[in-house]
């Protein structure tokens, strides 16, 4: 029979890419192929030959097509995704039964000297003054800190692993500077024997003389964020007061790439918000900074549903101006689409690494809060005060909080998406799109990941067309 979960978009003249919505493994039909499928759906007798056997063959292959009288595509998908939860839980089991290591350790702050208009964390300059903390106080936070570091090192001296990565992100990272600096210093003396690959994710306006020939004695990779252009940056990544930031910036990219040959930022990410003002030709423009790619992504948090529609018919544009263009603009929600619509074998995984929840992966720690997580650093309902974890980064209660909110997000997918012709692609998607960080469903980013979707299956159909001619 047919299945019943089949969606269909007309791509050219009697073209079409269809896929079914729990299986997304597109393909491309033609109304002969449609007429087929409708004989099917209709019980009529059909002439098999060379070419209808290929189709039905393929169609099963994609879920177009299912044996016998009942299509469980849907309770496949739920059964699929209810595994992969079973999945988690019986790693966490062995993990922490043998002993395991985190495989890398992301450190992040909650301050920031920038006052961004779509800022996801709510950091603004109140908490900016709270974090001024007196010195006794602090010398008492970098105990704690350095203790956390220290387990994380120490399990990794026993399990005998001698390389591992640590990621620096915001808030602002190097608002607290001092703090990172002495991390560094201390993981350096007291365990030499770990080769540790840095890197940090910045606004880079704090940068100095001394943190830039730091990046390069440490190898650090460094990921700055502009959003897009100046006069757009100027509108979002402002100061406290209010003035833009665009500037400030350049110069510090000068600054950093004097003492960083080896890495001279040729890339930055960003944030598109003002969708009516932007400009898309101007972020081509950058490349007389020195850039060579944007990878940019359309703010969907608390906007209307035709803004999110507006921003994904813009994200679409890049798409065509990237045409033989040395610089090149990249859409970060689903510049991996092509890798969720080709697979031979639908898998369900979900889409961000952040929400894995499997405990070799990561753990974060803030350090304006003292708390940890194996969740993306801005769920903070997944993160943990190490005092009540006992100071132990290793205690099971960590990857259960961090269990709970995955499995509160696949029941709000499962509640809420059935019906989205998109759900296995989307799978909830990023915090900042699909599912939001609350796990309610974020009805602009869903009418983005539609638009865009299509924007994708027909532009990829285009291409295909145009290497064949």
């Amino acid at each position: 029979m047919v299945s019943k979960y089949l969606h269909y978009i007309p791509v050219g003249d009697g073209v079409y890419i269809g896929w079914n919505r729990f299986f997304p493994s597109i393909f491309v039909l033609n109304d002969a192929a449609l007429r087929v499928l409708e004989d099917i759906d209709q019980k009529k007798t059909i002439e098999i030959n060379e070419n209808i056997d290929g189709f039905i063959k393929e169609a099963k292959k994609r879920r177009f097509l299912v044996e016998g009288e009942n299509d469980s595509s849907r309770e496949d998908f739920i059964r699929m995704a209810n595994k992969k939860l079973d999945e988690m839980a019986e790693f966490a089991e062995n993990f922490y039964r043998q002993g395991g290591d985190y495989d890398s350790l992301s450190i992040g702050n909650d301050i920031c000297n920038l006052s961004c208009s779509y800022c996801i964390g709510g950091i603004n300059g109140t908490q900016v003054r709270q974090c001024r903390y007196r010195k006794t106080t602090r010398h008492k936070k970098m105990a704690v800190i350095m203790d956390c570091i220290g387990q994380f090192f120490r399990r990794k001296i026993e399990n005998g692993v001698t390389q591992t990565r640590v990621f620096f992100n915001g808030g602002e990272i190097l608002a607290d500077w001092p703090a990172i600096k002495t991390i560094i210093e201390e993981i350096s003396t007291r365990y030499p024997g770990i080769n540790v690959e840095y890197g940090i994710n910045t606004n880079l306006t704090l940068l100095t003389e001394e943190i830039a020939r730091f990046f390069n004695r440490c190898h650090f990779k460094v990921h700055i964020s502009i959003d897009g252009y100046k006069e757009a940056h100027d509108k979002t990544r402002i100061y406290h007061n209010g003035k833009g930031s665009f500037d400030d910036i350049i110069r510090k990219v000068e600054l950093y790439r004097k003492y960083n040959e080896a890495d001279t930022l040729t890339d930055f990410q960003g944030t598109i918000d003002g969708v009516d003002e932007f400009q898309p030709e101007e972020v081509y423009a950058m490349e007389k900074y020195g850039f060579k790619q944007a990878r940019l992504a359309p703010n969907l948090l608390n906007v209307p549903e035709a803004d999110a529609r507006k921003k994904a018919q813009l994200m679409g544009k890049f798409l065509e101006l990237n045409s033989n263009r040395a610089f090149q603009v990249k859409e970060l929600i689903f510049s991996r689409a092509k890798d969720r619509i080709n697979l031979e074998q639908y898998q369900f995984k979900f889409n961000c690494v952040g929400l894995f929840a499997r405990p070799q992966l990561d753990i974060f720690l803030n350090l304006t809060t003292l708390a940890v997580s194996h969740l993306c650093g801005y769920i903070k309902r997944a993160a943990v005060p190490l005092s009540d974890l006992q100071y132990d980064i290793y205690n099971p209660r960590l990857w259960k909080v961090s269990y709970g909110f995955v499995k509160e997000r696949l029941e709000t997918l499962l509640k809420d998406c059935m019906e989205c012709p998109f759900l296995g692609i989307c799978r909830g998607s990023c915090i900042m799109s699909g599912i939001d960080l609350n796990n309610r469903i974020n009805k602009a980013a869903c009418a983005y990941q539609k638009e865009i979707m299509e924007i994708y299956i027909k532009r990829s159909y285009r291409n295909r067309n145009r290497k064949k001619e």
